[in-house]
Parts: C-alpha cells; sequence; structure tokens
C-alpha cells in the first residue's frame, strides 16, 4: 500500500497565489495577445475556410468554435487512434496556426509572458531540492536513503512553470500576435513540451570512484522520458554542486508568499507584470 498525501499549496501553487491569479487567471487584459491572434489574418483564413467547408456563412463561426473543432479532432487522434470527420476541416498550415494559437495562451499564461507565472512555482522547485539535499546527506552519512524515490503528480499547469522557471524551451523574441511566422522554428511548442503523461524526472546519482568530492554526486534531468541538458554547461549530466550553484537565486531568493503578494500600488496589470 502506498501513502499518498493530498499538497494543493504545493502541486497547485498557481491557485494559491493571489498575484497570479488576480493579475493573470482573472484577468482578460492579460491574454491581449491570444485575443488579438483570435482576430488577425492567419486565424481569418482558417475561419474562411471552415466556414466554406461546412456551407456557413462566416460571421456564424468565430475562433474558440473552430479551436473546439480542431481539439476535438487531436483528442480522438491522441486517445483512440482514431480519425475523426472533424480532422478533414484542416489542413497542416491550419493546424500551425491553431498550434500557435494555444502556445500563445501557454505562454502568456503559464510560460514567459509574465514573470509571476513562473516564479510562483518556485515552492515547488525548491521541494524538489529540498529532496535531493536530504538524499545527499543521508548518503554522505552511510545511512540508508528514507525516500529512494518520490513520486509528485499534478498537471500541465504545474510543470510548464516549472520548466520556465529553469530556463527551458525560452525564445529570444517573446511569442505575440503578430510574429507568428517568425515563430514557424520556435522552442516553445506546449504540445511537444507537456503532452499527455508529461513528466519530468530528477535523477540523483552517487558515484563512488569519483576524482574530486565535488563530483561524487550528479544529477540527469529527463523531460517525457527524454535527457535534457542543462544550461549551464549543455551537457546532459551535472554534479550535483554546480546545478545548486547554477539554480541558487531561487533557490535562495525565490519565496513564494514575497512573490505571490498582490502590489499594495493601484497599477494595472500590465505595468506591474
Amino acid at each position: 500500500e502506498v501513502e499518498v498525501e493530498v499538497n494543493d499549496s504545493l502541486m497547485r501553487f498557481f491557485d494559491h497565489c493571489a498575484k497570479f491569479v488576480a493579475l493573470v487567471e482573472e484577468n482578460d487584459t492579460a491574454m491581449c495577445q491570444v485575443n488579438a491572434f483570435k482576430e488577425g489574418p492567419e486565424m481569418k483564413k482558417v475561419l474562411e475556410k471552415v466556414a466554406s467547408a461546412l456551407c456557413l456563412p462566416v460571421e456564424e463561426l468565430n475562433a474558440d468554435l473552430v479551436q473546439v473543432a480542431f481539439l476535438t479532432c487531436s483528442y480522438e487522434l491522441a486517445i483512440k487512434n482514431v480519425t475523426s470527420p472533424w480532422c478533414s476541416l484542416f489542413s497542416e498550415e491550419d493546424a500551425k496556426v491553431l498550434e500557435y494559437l494555444n502556445d500563445l495562451k501557454q505562454y502568456w499564461k503559464r510560460g514567459y509572458g509574465y514573470d509571476i507565472n513562473s516564479r510562483s512555482s518556485c515552492i515547488l522547485f525548491q521541494d524538489i531540492f529540498q529532496h535531493l539535499d536530504k538524499a545527499v546527506e543521508e548518503s554522505k552519512s552511510s545511512k540508508p536513503i528514507s525516500s529512494p524515490l518520490i513520486v509528485q503528480v499534478g498537471h500541465a499547469e504545474t510543470l510548464q512553470p516549472l520548466l520556465a522557471l529553469m530556463g527551458y524551451f525560452k525564445d529570444e523574441e517573446p511569442l505575440l500576435a503578430t510574429n507568428f511566422a517568425r515563430h514557424a522554428q520556435r522552442k516553445f511548442r506546449s504540445g511537444r513540451i507537456v503532452p499527455y503523461a508529461a513528466n519530468l524526472v530528477f535523477v540523483l546519482y552517487h558515484c563512488d570512484h569519483a576524482n574530486a568530492s565535488q563530483e561524487e554526486y550528479q544529477v540527469q534531468l529527463l523531460l517525457n522520458e527524454r535527457l535534457l541538458s542543462f544550461h549551464h554547461s549543455n551537457e546532459t549530466t551535472s554534479t550535483y554542486t554546480d546545478l545548486k550553484d547554477y539554480y541558487k537565486d531561487i533557490l535562495e531568493n525565490c519565496h513564494f508568499k514575497e512573490e505571490c503578494e498582490l502590489p499594495k500600488v493601484n497599477v494595472t496589470a500590465v505595468d506591474e507584470l
């Protein structure tokens, strides 16, 4: 039997971050880039094509309705391996436009759009390193590792901000309603970063024959069962000491309560974020 602890304050940190809830989650203006893209030329072209295929006046369709049809196609293909009739409405180019629409939403709501999106996840990031620290301490003391495996279960909304906090999949130019064409080769593709059953694994190694004491403990990082390269070395293996040094600012100076406190002055979301 496995004992399961529900810890929403850790795994659903976004619900407990007042600044994120007020200035992003419940603030319509925070998604201005998403809304602008829905009214832009790329989406207009897709709307016209879908309306023609369905023999409907284009005025009876909008970006949200077309996105529902596209997601229905996507879900049936991904979950049931069935090609839905809705898929026939879209070409590969249409799919790229609708993928970008979803990526825009994830970028501005869970990714790099606003600092609070990722900063609110530092409570989870620090918790991960607390577990790793404990394992290192027990190993150095020749004690049995009390928790050799720790599994924490959340959502894509949990994982996407954490990866942004760590600096992964960040493009030089932000995702905007006006730069769809320039982002054809973008790093930030939410469907690849957090697909179904997305997972992030920290693996801590004790190396018995290390050449130096700082090399005794090493780490690998896997996203969706694939090794990630570390930013500080561009290697897929890092000493635990180097990894902690690289993220020292987040580990020591990111405090959830202060990060998530609502601003006391009356400013707009754009000014604050």
